[in-house]
Formats: C-alpha cells, sequence, structure tokens
C-alpha cells in the first residue's frame, strides 16, 4: 500500500493481490472521479471504508471465505485507506477554516480570487508543524527546512510534509487546490468527527502497524482541527471535547499498557509465538504518537489542561502551568529503559512536542508587547529554563541516554530533540538578552557537562544522518547563537574534564561503531585542542587518560577501530610529545604491525601515524623506521608462488564456506572482543587469515610516500632525505613491483601508481625527472598495456599516474623519454582516453549525497578534477580558531 497521497492510496486499492471485495474496488473508483472533500459523499465513502474494515457483516471477503475452506481473514487496507481519507478531510479542513479565520470578510477573498485562496491554504497545511512517524528521518540543513516549508532556519521543525496535503481539495487525477468556491458543511464536522473519535479508540490496538500509524495521525489531525476552531462558539467547544476525550482515553491506555508489560497472556494480537524486542508492545507506540500529536495541536494551552487532567484545555490560570508529572515519568521510562527502538524513539516524539508547546506562545504573540510577551510566555519557558523543572530534568535525562543509544533511529530522535531543546532557550535569549545573559550560567552552561560530550561524538558516529544532523546542529548553535551559546572550541575546552571522561568511557562502549568514533574524536581533541596555544593546557591534565584509552583500543578486535586509533595516536604525539614518550615503544610496535595488516587502509594510516612520528621525534624516529622500510620492502618477493586459476578456486571453495558462522552488521551480530571482553560489532575479527608477506611491501609504499611528502624539503624536524638514502629505495621499489608470481601483484602495483604522483610532487620536477622517472617506465607502460593480464584497477590506476606524472615533468618530455614506438602510440592512446573521461565527470563530484567537505578534501583547489585518494595532513589550528565542527577538522 503506499500512502504517500491520497490518489495513490485508493489506487493501491486495485491493485492489492489477492483482490479485495468489488464492493472496495468499486467505492475506490468512484473515489477517483470528480468527488471533492466538501461533497458529503466524500464523508460517507471514508465511513464507508472504515465501516467494511471494521464490521465482519460488510466485509465481503470474510463472506466468501466463509464458504470456502479459506480461514477467513479481516482485510485491513480498507480500514487504512478509511483512516486515511478521515485524516485528508481533517487536515483539509483545517486549514480550510484557519484561512477563513485570517481573512477579514469574505469580499476580501473574492478580491484575491479563489487561486489566491487555495494557495494560501495550502501554505497554511504546509506550515502545520506535526509529529514525525513516517521511519527514519531525513535530516534537513538550514536552507533546505526553509525551501520545503518548515518553521524557519532555527531548525526547530523536522517533520516530513504530508505529500496528500497537495491533492486533497479534489481526490481525482492530477487534480490540485485551486478553488475553494464550496464551503464545508458544518453540520457534518461534529458528528463526523465523533465518528472517527470511535473508531480511533476501537482500533488503538488494531493488529496492523499501518492501521496503528494512521491512527495516531488522525488522532492528530482531529486535535488541530479543534484547535482551528475553538474560537466558534457553535462547533469549537464540542471539537475540544473529543479531543480531550481521545487524549485521556489515549493516556489510560498508555498507563495501562506500561502496566501490564508484554506478558503472555497480555501480548498483543500480532505478535503471537516468540516474543523479541520489536514485538508484543501492542498499542504503546501509537499512544505515544497520539499523545504527541494531541500537545501538538494544544500547543502552550495543553501545559494548562496537562496541570489537572480535569480541567480546561483553555484555562488561562498560567500559575497552574505545567507539565504532566506522571506522563513525564511514564515518558522518561519509555525512552530510556524500554527495549524496544521505536517505542523509545516515539516517547522522545513526545518531549519533542512539549518543547514545541513551550515556544508556541512566542510565536503566536508576536503582535504583542515585549512585556506582554514576556509574562505570558515566560511561564511555559520556565519550564525549559528553570533547572529544578520537571519537564527540564526529564529532557536532560533522556537525552543523556537517547544520544548514545545503540539504535541509529533513536540516537536521530535524539539529536533532532537536542537540537530543538537547544535553539527553543536560544530563541528565548535572544527575545531577552540582558536578563538571559546574567542568567547564562543557569540555565545553559550548566548543561554543557552533560551533553556537550555527547553531541561532540555524534559528529563522528557511523550512521550519516546522525552524523550531518549533529554537525549542522553544531554551526547552529554555535556560529548562529554564538553571543549567547559562546564559541564552541572555547566551551568544549573548558568542558574538557567531562568530554574526555565521557571519550574515554566510550572508548570502550559494546558497539564498534562507538569506540570508532570514540578514537576520532580524541584524535579530533589533540588537533583542535592540543595544538591551540590558547587551549592546551585545559586537556594536558587528560592526555594520560586520553592516550591510555587509545591504546586499548589499539588492541581493538575490530579493524576500523584499530584504524582510528593509530591515527589518534600519531595525532597525539605531534600535539604532545612529551606526555607520550614513555609509551613510545609500545605505539611504535603497534604502529609497524599494522603496517603490514591485512587491510589497505589500516597499512596505509599506520604510515600516516609514522610519518607523525617522525615529526615528533626527529631523527631517532626517522632511524628506526628507515630500518624496518628497508627489511620489509622487499617482502612482496618471499610470497608464495600462486596462478590465478588456484587463486580463483580457492576463493570458490564451497566446502570452506560451508557451515561458517554468518555475520551482519546488525547491533544483533556476533561480539567482537577487546581484550577479551565482549563486544557488539558486524564481524568476527576472531576468524581470521594469516598476513601475506606482499601486504608488507604494500605498506612499505604508503610509508615511503609519507617520507617523501615530508622530509624531502625543508621541515620542521630538520631532517632532508637525500638522493644518496631514497635512490637504492627506490630502485628496490622497483625491482620488488615487478614480481608476477601470485595474483595480488596487480594489487601491490595498483598502489604503487596511486602513490607515485605524490612522490613525485614532493621529490619536485627536476629531481624526479633527472633520477627517478626513468626506472618506472617500462613497468608502467607495461601495465597500460589492456592486452595483458594486469587487472582492470592496476590498468586504470597506471594510466592515472601516467597523466599526472606527464603533467609534472611535461608530456613532450615524457613521452620522449619512451624508448619504444609501441610505448608512445599507447601513451597517446591513454592519454586521449582519459582526456574524453575528465569531460564526462560532474563537477560537483562523484556523488550528490556526500558532505561538502568530502568533495573539498578529494579536490581542495576546487577544480573539476577529483585528486587521488589520500589521507590529509591534518591542519595546525589558529589560536583564534573559534570553530569545533567537520568544516574546522580533519
Amino acid at each position: 500500500m503506499d500512502f504517500s497521497s491520497t490518489q495513490r492510496a485508493l489506487e493501491s486499492l486495485q491493485k492489492r493481490n489477492p483482490p479485495l471485495s468489488p464492493c472496495v474496488q468499486s467505492l475506490a473508483q468512484s473515489l477517483l472521479g470528480t468527488t471533492r472533500i466538501s461533497d458529503p459523499a466524500f464523508l460517507a465513502s471514508t465511513k464507508e471504508f472504515l465501516d467494511i474494515g471494521t464490521s465482519d457483516d460488510k466485509n465481503e471477503y470474510l463472506q466468501e471465505a466463509a464458504t470456502t475452506t479459506t480461514t477467513p481473514t479481516t482485510r485491513w487496507e480498507p480500514l487504512a485507506v478509511g483512516f486515511h481519507l478521515a485524516a485528508a478531510f481533517l487536515q483539509y479542513s483545517t486549514a480550510f477554516f484557519q484561512q477563513r479565520a485570517k481573512d477579514s470578510s469574505v469580499v476580501a477573498a473574492d478580491k484575491c480570487g479563489d487561486d489566491a485562496v487555495g494557495k494560501n491554504i495550502q501554505r497554511n497545511v504546509k506550515h502545520i508543524p506535526t509529529v514525525y512517524m513516517d521511519g527514519p528521518r531525513v535530516p534537513l540543513t538550514v536552507d533546505s527546512i526553509n525551501d520545503h516549508g518548515g518553521k524557519g532556519d532555527d531548525g526547530i521543525q523536522h517533520g516530513r510534509v504530508d505529500s496528500s496535503t497537495q491533492e486533497v481539495a479534489n481526490v481525482g487525477n492530477d487534480q490540485q487546490m485551486d478553488s475553494f468556491e464550496e464551503e464545508i458543511d458544518r453540520n457534518d464536522i461534529v458528528p463526523f468527527c465523533e465518528y472517527i473519535m470511535i473508531m480511533c479508540e476501537k482500533h488503538l490496538e488494531h493488529n496492523e502497524p499501518r492501521v496503528r500509524s494512521l491512527v495516531a495521525k488522525v488522532i492528530g489531525h482531529h486535535s488541530n482541527l479543534g484547535t482551528a476552531l475553538e474560537g466558534d462558539d457553535a462547533i469549537g467547544p464540542a471539537l475540544i471535547q473529543q479531543s480531550i476525550h481521545l487524549y485521556n482515553t489515549v493516556l489510560d491506555s498508555l498507563y495501562e499498557h506500561l502496566e501490564a508489560g508484554r506478558d503472555t497472556e497480555n501480548k498483543s494480537k500480532s505478535s503471537e509465538g516468540a516474543l523479541d524486542d520489536t514485538t508484543g508492545w501492542r498499542a504503546l507506540e501509537t499512544n505515544l504518537y497520539g499523545i504527541g500529536s494531541f500537545i501538538q495541536a494544544s500547543g502552550h494551552r495543553y501545559f494548562a489542561f496537562s496541570g489537572g487532567r480535569n480541567g480546561d484545555v483553555n484555562g488561562s490560570d498560567l500559575d497552574g502551568v505545567r507539565a504532566d508529572d506522571k506522563l513525564l515519568q511514564s515518558v522518561e521510562y519509555c525512552c530510556v529503559k524500554h527495549v524496544n527502538r521505536h517505542v523509545r524513539a516515539a516517547g522522545i516524539s513526545v518531549l519533542e512536542q512539549m518543547v514545541h508547546a513551550c515556544t508556541s506562545s512566542l510565536h503566536e504573540l508576536e503582535c504583542f508587547s515585549m512585556r506582554e510577551i514576556k509574562d505570558t510566555s515566560g511561564h511555559y519557558m520556565d519550564m525549559l529554563l528553570v533547572p529544578d523543572s520537571k519537564l527540564r530534568q526529564t529532557i536532560v535525562e533522556v537525552l543523556k541516554t537517547a544520544l548514545g543509544d545503540n539504535w541509529s533511529q533513536v540516537r536521530m530522535a535524539g539529536s533532532v530533540l537536542c537540537r530543538v531543546f537547544f535553539v527553543a532557550m536560544l530563541e528565548y535569549a535572544e527575545r531577552f538578552p540582558d536578563q538571559m545573559m546574567e542568567t547564562r550560567e543557569t540555565w545553559l552552561m550548566s548543561l554543557y557537562p552533560v551533553l556537550l560530550p555527547r553531541m561532540c561524538l555524534n559528529r563522528f558516529y557511523l550512521a550519516q544522518g546522525v552524523k550531518l544532523y549533529s554537525h549542522e546542529t553544531w554551526r547552529t548553535l554555535f556560529e548562529k547563537y554564538k553571543d549567547y551559546a559562546g564559541s564552541g572550541l572555547e566551551n568544549v575546552a573548558i568542558n574538557a574534564g567531562a568530554v574526555c571522561r565521557y571519550y574515554t568511557k566510550m572508548a570502550d562502549a559494546d558497539n564498534h561503531v562507538v569506540r570508532e568514533a570514540a578514537c576520532q574524536a580524541i584524535a579530533e581533541l589533540a588537533t583542535k585542542i592540543g595544538r591551540s596555544e590558547q587551549y592546551t593546557h585545559y586537556l594536558a591534565p587528560y592526555v594520560i587518560s586520553l592516550l591510555q584509552a587509545l591504546l586499548m583500543c589499539f588492541h581493538d578486535e575490530s579493524w576500523p577501530v584499530r584504524d582510528e586509533a593509530c591515527l589518534a595516536c600519531g595525532t597525539f604525539c605531534l600535539a604532545y610529545p612529551q606526555e607520550c614518550e614513555p609509551e613510545l615503544p609500545t605505539l611504535f610496535s603497534r604502529w609497524t604491525e599494522q603496517l603490514t595488516d591485512q587491510i589497505w587502509s589500516v597499512r596505509e594510516d599506520a604510515a600516516v601515524a609514522l610519518g607523525d612520528a617522525i615529526e615528533a621525534y626527529g631523527s631517532s624516529m626517522f632511524d628506526k623506521v628507515m630500518e624496518i622500510l628497508k627489511s620489509d620492502l622487499s617482502s612482496a618477493k618471499k610470497q608464495p608462488a600462486m596462478s590465478r586459476e588456484e587463486y580463483k578456486r580457492r576463493q570458490n571453495d564451497i566446502a570452506i564456506h560451508t557451515d561458517s558462522q554468518l555475520y551482519s552488521c546488525g547491533s544483533l551480530a556476533p561480539k567482537l572482543r577487546k581484550g577479551g571482553a565482549g563486544r557488539i560489532g558486524c564481524s568476527s575479527c576472531a576468524v581470521d587469515r594469516e598476513k601475506a608477506p606482499w601486504e608488507a611491501t604494500d605498506g612499505c609504499i604508503y610509508l615511503l610516500r609519507e617520507l617523501c611528502t615530508r622530509l624531502c624539503n625543508p621541515n620542521d624536524t630538520g631532517i632532508i632525505l637525500p638522493d644518496d638514502v631514497l635512490l637504492p629505495v627506490m630502485t628496490e621499489l622497483v625491482d620488488t613491483c615487478r614480481v608476477k608470481h601470485f595474483p595480488q601483484s596487480d594489487d601491490l602495483r595498483t598502489t604503487l601508481w596511486k602513490q607515485l604522483p605524490f612522490i613525485a610532487k614532493a621529490l619536485g620536477k627536476q629531481r624526479f625527472k633527472r633520477y627517478y622517472l626513468q626506472m618506472f617506465l617500462d613497468m608502467l607502460i607495461g601495465n597500460l598495456d589492456e592486452k595483458s593480464s594486469a587487472s582492470q584497477l592496476s590498468v586504470h590506476a597506471a594510466g592515472q599516474c601516467a597523466e599526472e606524472l606527464a603533467n609534472l615533468v611535461g608530456i613532450s618530455i615524457f613521452r620522449g623519454r619512451l624508448e619504444d614506438d609501441w610505448q608512445r602510440d599507447l601513451f597517446d592512446e591513454v592519454i586521449e582516453k582519459r582526456r574524453g573521461m575528465a569531460r564526462t565527470i560532474p563537477s560537483e563530484g562523484f556523488s550528490p549525497f556526500g558532505p561538502a567537505e568530502a568533495m573539498l578534501a578529494m579536490n581542495p583547489q576546487g577544480g573539476d578534477s577529483p585528486r587521488p585518494h589520500m589521507p590529509m595532513k591534518l591542519p595546525t589550528v589558529p589560536t583564534n580558531s573559534s570553530g569545533f565542527g567537520m568544516a574546522e577538522s580533519f
């Protein structure tokens, strides 16, 4: 079923297999004609769908199944479409009456024309904030929020607009909201809403999740309509009382579900049999979304009602404004302790709507004086600003857990709540700067030791949605609201103790993804704070504990964790050489061990870390590294011989891959151990292959690149790599890379061709052309010949290398160094082909989904051609830098 629009939902009914009853299909076809929402036939058809999905007597599918041996099964599709149509009617009616309330008279509306009225209503519908309940969130940047009709560049509104609102005026094909000449019959609204209320109560615990989700949406739209018509003495009070009744029903259901738990005698109809952490919770998630929808519709009036559940939602006693303590306690339990991730995310959405409700008074009182705004909205904002507030305490406790949740869905919901919470307070501070700046230590700075470490770490989390959204949150807080929130770098430095303790704890977390992010975050501390003269003293007391955490991760069985720990240790040696020196023997042993690792990126980053160590410790470290380079460079010659056919046969051997443990990337995968302790991961590194000799040579190529790029020109270490030292090493490298007695030799040459341009540029045009170019040409041109048995990866890498070397020394000079005519012809053919490839590469980069910083790393000059892969050297941070995010990080 497709519920992305009303038309598609009706069309889906006609495509279901097995087919639905002729009655349902006929009803759907009639609505796909010219029926308008304002037409009473639309409400009649909506009720018919709901009745068919509810009453067995009207379900023709059940009547047909009763005459056969097939077990009767109620079809949920008509019921779901009925609720979808009801939501469309309520949503349309809300926008219609809101627009009519804004118009001073019908004459004024006629002057602007029906088209203008229709467009205004469309915009009004889009701007209604909704509870997000449509699965994984797609994070919106500040600009895209404005483009998609969000509340503004404050980033508070993160819900996805329901596309069905764009075609709810006419259900027929390709008809949009363009005319509202027909009024909605007000006499139909109250009876229809009462009918909907009964249906929502009846199907609140339906065994189909999609029906339950639609019930929650209908509850929200019902509440929105009641709020829009609260000034209508004829029907407003009745609708509000219906909404209150629905809210109380849903709230009572929530308490009953939490009290019942998930015992076998109380489990839902859809969870018969084995129970895991995702089934058996009945309507708990639906209840939470329904409560959130009611809060969203009521706005700040909700708190006057929730202070005493028997009161009036329109109460004006501001001294009694408060959140329902029992509800907050229940929501906190759902968010923090409940085992089901969907329930945790739904609970977080309730708190998000409470924050929106606190700030709604600010938006509704725009035309009032600042004193009137403060006197009215201050009572609601105090629930967010006062440390003793139960709502504020609940939000902080939930964020402490949600921002570190093992499920990315919950972590994303927590990230949204975190931004909404901070932006709400900072927006209020902008309105009343004098008073808020005086009390900033109380309402803002006290949150930093608790939430800042978690916000920092999520900027390195593996899930791209969480990572990019967290970066956008960081920029929003510490750039847009810098006058009140302060500088990101300064706040991290001041709270270095809390940040370092949290990072150290996360470096020992169960989830290997979190450990990997912790290593990256620790490296950022060394880069941004450790190299800053202004803030380095804040981090100095914690260097030893951070280094010990990295050393622990250095022995992790998850190679991405080892990889990041390797790089981070090199960064710490650069920032704090004296503090790291006692651990240098251990570090050097681990670096050289990872230089021969089975994973190519681990080998490369080990070379980068050794390069950092040379810069930190000078000639003593350089001599040790050169010994390793000379001893391991020729290791590929020791690789056992193997034909390509034998290699493929071993890879496809069924016996080797039969009855083996299966692993996944989910959180329920087999555990990775770190130092003997159980850890959650996506593979078992205990099942490992032995290191191959050629991998040591491959690691030495990366190491040689680091030596050349750092030491071939004047540098801070005072070490210059002379030709009498480098020339024998390069000669040995060429001799070793000629080997072809094993299939992976192509991978070895691929690495050489990718790194040789960087080596050449570091040596300089004259030096490379004079001493080193000629020794690589024969092997390079031979690899370009596609008729050879070389892999396509090595052929492509050789072509790219030839192009870059030719551009460095000059194409005519490079071509003149080729001895045979066939070599020159082959070179000309490759260059022409690569020029054609360059014209087809889009200037914006390979993927529109990658962050802008990744595109910058590929091509820092901003040209059209991307540069080859190479880990960029971490820049030294200026002392006046105020950033602490991706754009200013590595």
